[in-house]
Formats: structure tokens, C-alpha cells, sequence
């Protein structure tokens, strides 16, 4: 009973443990979603800022346009036999020394270049020059604006297209704005992070558990097999020796009683045996009198427990011939009864009532005993568990086996209690 408790025990244990882990692992995932939240919330400042900043750079670069393509104009609308203060205009156009601009006249000649930041080998060669300027003033005409300039009735036109600063400007906007996007994202399926963890622990657990206790199971049932044929194999030899001893006692008349009393129990030794013999191996199951195998069980066990206990057997069965093991259901029934007589220390009533059902009877097997502590019903059945000071408590775990493993019955304890004593429930399957 103890080695139950402290399994039960590791079981809380781990069970603790695996939601510390799980809670650990959600609460460190908190704290990261929480940093990329603040993450988010910088990078939004960060994008605020780069879109005021691109803007207003938009905004001054058209303007220096506008005041450049103006003094372009003031320049070469001035009479040079007119004496006047051209200066301003000059220091304007002097200004703008990042904003790419290309001033053409009607005929699509090239009057001007600013800031085009030709790399140098192609500066030294004018036709690689004139190709790429051709190519900028495309780029120009369909990427950025332009300005008409009235020169003496000649319609001039100045393009232009964003300046480097601005470029990195808005690439850098756009470049924020994709990092917040992606942290987002990866914010959003980490949110899901901690019960992707839990499930696959969950799964991992359940199912290392149920293979530990297949493996378990098999490995102990080999051990019960193995223990139940070694024991059948050393009573059987002592066993024949006994049978010929009595045979020999028949032979003197005076011996006639003591050798009838001696053959019910050497029967019944072969009995025990044959039970036995049978653990681990396949069940042979016959169409038997379950009312005559109760019957022949009472009968038994009235002439060997205490005369102070009686045996009520009621029963309403119509069909009383059922697919069962004999011996085993014997075994069944005798050992619930002993542990019944135990319970009322050799004084009580034992009741057995059978009832049948559309696909299955039921056996009521109740004693007027002090019942079953509350801490080991739910484990009575489990090996080793007991309410006695002596015993192994292995006779209700090899009559759950015999139940359910080989006549796919069930058995469990209907109630118990210390005023009303313990019933035990057997359910067969017709």
C-alpha cells in the first residue's frame, strides 16, 4: 500500500512540475511578447518620424524647384544691356547642390544637368556621358515632375527627381516599416508559442505514459503467470504423494471418516492447483449453472467458516446457464467471501443475489462488515493494496483479472461503509 501511495505521490510530483515548467515557459514568453511590443511601439515612433521627415524633405525639394526654375527664369529673361541685380537668382541656383535636375529646351535638347553624380569614367567619355544623361532625364520623365520655364516666349522644361538624402529617407521608411511588420507577425504566432509547448508536453507525457504502464502491465502479468504456474507445479508434487497416501488409508475401514474429510480437501487442493495452472493461459469458458456453482461455493465455505456467519443466496435468474470458467468463478467467489468473513471477524451475514439483465447478469456479493477505508477503495484492486495487518493483497487483484481479462466481465465496489459493510459488484456478460 505504501509503494502506491508513493507512486501516487510522484505522480503529483511530476504533475507539479510539468506546470511549473509550463508556466515558466508561458510567463518567459510573456516577457518576450511584452519586449516586442515596446519594440513595435518604438519602431511606430521611428516610422512616424521617417514619414514627417520624407514629407517635409518632399515638401522643401519642391520648393527649392519652384524658387530654382523661378531665378532660371529671372536669369534668362534679363537684359543684358540692362543693368540690374541678378545676384539673389544667382544664389538660388548656386543653392541646390543635391537635387538631380535636367533643364531641356522645345526641340528635347539638354540646356542644363545638376547633381547627377556621373561616376567619373563615364565623365571622361562624351558619349558615355550623353547616354547616361539621356537615360536619367527617362528615368526623370517617368519617376518625377518638371517645371514649365517661360524664356522670350520659349517653352523650357525643368526635370527633376528626388535627391539622394531623400532616397535614403524614404527607404528607410520603407525598410522600418517592413521590420515592424515582420515583428508583428512573429509576435502574433508567438502568442500561440506557450500552448504549442504544453500540447506536444501534454502528448509526450500521456504517451511515454501509456507505454510505461503497457510495459508495465506486460512485464507483470508475466511475473503473475509465472508465479501462479511455479506455484501449481510445487503443490502438485507433494499433492499425488498425498492422493496415493490416502488411497492406502481407504484400505483399513477405521479410517473411513478421516479419509472422506481428507479427499474433500485434496480435492480441493486440486482445485487451487487447477486455479492456478490456469493464470496466464487462456480460459477455457463452458456453458455452466451459475446458480449451482453459487450454491456448491456456499455449501463449501458454510462447513469451514465460523458458525456465527450465515449465507443469504437470492436469485431471478431465467436463463441460468452462462459462458463462464467454473473453477475460476469458484475462486471469484470464495475469495470475495473470505475477505468478507475477515471484514466481520467471524461474525455476519453474507448475501449473495444474482439478477439478470437484457445482455448481461449481475452478482451482488454484501457483508454486514465494517467496510473498506475510504483512502483504498478506488485502489482495492491494484496488488499489494489491503485493509488487513497481514496478507499481500493480491486475491481481488487476480479476481479483477479473472472478471475482466478472461470472461470481458466487470467488477467494482458498489458501496461501502462502516454502518452498512461493503458490496461488490461482478457483472457478466451473457
Amino acid at each position: 500500500m505504501n509503494f502506491y501511495k508513493r507512486k501516487q505521490k510522484w505522480k503529483y510530483a511530476l504533475f507539479t512540475v510539468a506546470i511549473i515548467i509550463s508556466s515558466l515557459s508561458i510567463y518567459l514568453t510573456r516577457t518576450l511578447e511584452k519586449s516586442l511590443e515596446e519594440s513595435i511601439n518604438s519602431l511606430s515612433q521611428s516610422i512616424e518620424t521617417l514619414k514627417q521627415n520624407e514629407e517635409t524633405l518632399k515638401r522643401e525639394e519642391a520648393e527649392n524647384m519652384a524658387n530654382f526654375a523661378k531665378a532660371i527664369q529671372h536669369l534668362n529673361n534679363m537684359d543684358p544691356e540692362i543693368e540690374g541685380d541678378f545676384s539673389f537668382s544667382m544664389e538660388i541656383v548656386k543653392q541646390n547642390v543635391r537635387i538631380p535636375l535636367i533643364l531641356i529646351d522645345e526641340c528635347q535638347d539638354i540646356l542644363q544637368t545638376r547633381n547627377l553624380n556621373i561616376p567619373l569614367e563615364i565623365e571622361r567619355d562624351p558619349e558615355k556621358k550623353k547616354s547616361f544623361i539621356i537615360n536619367e532625364l527617362e528615368t526623370m520623365e517617368r519617376l518625377g515632375d518638371s517645371i514649365f520655364i517661360d524664356v522670350f516666349g520659349e517653352k523650357q522644361r525643368l526635370y527633376y527627381k528626388n535627391s539622394d538624402i531623400l532616397n535614403q529617407t524614404s527607404m528607410m521608411h520603407e525598410f522600418t516599416l517592413e521590420k515592424q511588420k515582420f515583428t508583428k507577425e512573429i509576435l502574433n504566432e508567438m502568442k500561440w508559442y506557450p500552448f504549442y509547448q504544453l500540447s506536444f508536453i501534454l502528448l509526450f507525457v500521456l504517451f511515454a505514459y501509456f507505454i510505461f504502464n503497457a510495459a508495465r502491465k506486460s512485464e507483470q502479468n508475466q511475473v503473475w503467470a509465472g508465479m501462479a504456474k511455479e506455484t501449481a507445479h510445487q503443490i502438485g508434487t507433494p499433492l499425488s504423494s498425498l492422493i496415493a497416501w490416502v488411497e492406502l488409508l481407504k484400505q483399513d475401514n477405521n479410517n473411513e471418516v478421516m479419509t472422506k474429510e481428507m479427499e474433500k480437501d485434496l480435492k480441493r487442493l486440486q482445485t487451487i492447483t487447477e486455479r492456478f495452472s490456469k493464470i496466464g493461459s487462456k480460459a477455457e469458458l463452458i456453458e455452466e449453472n451459475l446458480e449451482d456453482i453459487i450454491s456448491e461455493s456456499i455449501s463449501y465455505m458454510e462447513k469451514r467458516f465460523s458458525k456465527n456467519i450465515q449465507f443469504d443466496q437470492q436469485s431471478n435468474l431465467i436463463e441460468k446457464k452462462l459462458k463462464i470458467n467454473k473453477v475460476l468463478i469458484i475462486w471469484v467467489i470464495e475469495n470475495i467471501c473470505k475477505n468478507a468473513a475477515d471484514a466481520m471477524k467471524g461474525e455476519g451475514v453474507i448475501s449473495i443475489n444474482c439478477t439478470e439483465h437484457d445482455k448481461n447478469v449481475q452478482i451482488l456479493i454484501s457483508d454486514t462488515g465494517s467496510g473498506i477505508d475510504k483512502s483504498i477503495v478506488k485502489s482495492i484492486f491494484m496488488p499489494g493494496i489491503t485493509s488487513k495487518k497481514r496478507g499481500w493483497g493480491l486475491g481481488l487483484s487476480l479476481v479483477k483479472r479473472i472478471i475482466e481479462d478472461y470472461h470481458k466481465g466487470k467488477i467494482f465496489v458498489e458501496k461501502s461503509s462502516k454502518d452498512e459493510g461493503t458490496t461488490f459488484c461482478i457483472i457478466l456478460p451473457k
